[in-house]
Parts: C-alpha cells; sequence; structure tokens
C-alpha cells in the first residue's frame, strides 16, 4: 500500500520538477548586435543628397566642391574621418565583443575600443582611441541576429555665389 503512494508522490514531483526547468532559464540572452560583422554585398554603402543616390565621386564633386580629378579621394576622407571611422569604407570587418568591446580593420590595419547602445538601443556608440576623440555614432535602422543597418543623417550649408542645403544620408549594411 505504501509503495503506491509513494511511487506516483515521487514521480509528481520528478514531473513538476522537470516542468519547472525551462531551457531560457538555462542560457543568458545574447545581444544580436554581438558577434564579426562584414560588408552586405557589394553595395554595403549607400550615400544619398537630397533623397538621390549619389557616388563617392559625385558626392565629392557636387557637395564637397572638390575638382573631379579629387572627387573620390576628398569624400573617401571626409566620410571616413568623420562618419564611418571604425568602418572601413571599401571592406569593413568589425567584431563586436560581450564586454563592450570591439576590434575592426580599417586600411588595414587593427584598431580597438568600446561600444555602447544608447537612447534605449536605437544609437550604436564606437569609441576608439586610435581614432576620433569622441568616437562615432549610428543609428540602428535594423538589427537581426544576422543584419546590421546602420544610418546617419545630416545638413550641409553653403554660403556664397552656389549656396545651398544639401540633406545626406549614409546608410551601412552589414552581414555575419
Amino acid at each position: 500500500m505504501k509503495n503506491l503512494i509513494v511511487k506516483p508522490l515521487g514521480f509528481l514531483l520528478l514531473c513538476v520538477s522537470f516542468g519547472a526547468c525551462n531551457l531560457e532559464d538555462n542560457f543568458p540572452e545574447v545581444n544580436p548586435i554581438i558577434g564579426e560583422w562584414k560588408a552586405d554585398g557589394e553595395n554595403f554603402l549607400s550615400l544619398k543628397v537630397n533623397g538621390e543616390e549619389k557616388s563617392l565621386e559625385e558626392f565629392g564633386v557636387e557637395v564637397l566642391r572638390s575638382n573631379s580629378s579629387s572627387a573620390v579621394s576628398t569624400a573617401e576622407d571626409y566620410l571616413s574621418f568623420n562618419f564611418l571611422g571604425p568602418i572601413d569604407l571599401y571592406d569593413p570587418q568589425i567584431q563586436i565583443a560581450g564586454q563592450e568591446m570591439f576590434t575592426a580593420l580599417v586600411k588595414g590595419e587593427s584598431v580597438s575600443g568600446i561600444w555602447k547602445l544608447q537612447n534605449a538601443g536605437t544609437v550604436l556608440h564606437l569609441n576608439s582611441l586610435d581614432l576620433r576623440e569622441n568616437g562615432y555614432f549610428y543609428n540602428i535602422q535594423n538589427i537581426t541576429p544576422e543584419v546590421l543597418e546602420l544610418g546617419w543623417s545630416w545638413d550641409m550649408s553653403y554660403i556664397g555665389e552656389t549656396s545651398g542645403v544639401y540633406r545626406v544620408q549614409l546608410k551601412i549594411k552589414l552581414a555575419k
């Protein structure tokens, strides 16, 4: 009689203890930004001026007012220093680690620094002593475990004979 009560009660306790365990409890949540990111295809970088897609040469001539022979290098320097920073213009490779550390290859050289998600996870801040003092800020437009889309937009104003305001939009698409 005792076995008829103890065995089912033991089985019931065993079932309850297994049911209380959940696989999600055993594994910590992984931030989708952590991992190695590279260019998502050849056109990982998109540059628009006043809503119209522009090449580096067009951007250099029309917006930065450079001559056509140096327009591409002027645009490369401007974007790299002011907006891209640790994200290489032609072959981006960035490793974002869990302890808010990152490493990247920029023009073949390794740079490292810290990263933070700010503004409720809508802004990625990458800061490296190897680059600019205040770091680089990117608006996160889309993030999944496989795709990271970053963006930035700004206005450029010129006063003079050919004055004008340019609304510039930069979009970077990376993949794991």
